[in-house]
C-alpha cells in the first residue's frame, strides 16, 4: 500500500469519527432543547385547553 493511499484510508477514518462526534453533539442538543421547549409547550397546551373548556 502506497503512503497515499495509508494517508487517505487514516482520513477516511478520522472523518467518519469527526462526523460520529457531530451527530451526538446534535442529539445532545436536540435532547436538551426538547427538555426546555416541552414544559413551556405543555404549559401553553394546557392553557388553551383550558381556555377553550370554558
Amino acid at each position: 500500500m502506497s503512503k497515499a493511499q495509508m494517508m487517505l484510508k487514516k482520513t477516511r477514518g478520522a472523518t467518519m469519527v469527526e462526523y460520529a462526534l457531530l451527530i451526538i453533539a446534535i442529539m445532545v442538543l436536540a435532547a436538551a432543547a426538547y427538555r426546555k421547549l416541552g414544559t413551556q409547550v405543555q404549559a401553553n397546551a394546557d392553557k388553551s385547553t383550558s381556555t377553550l373548556a370554558q
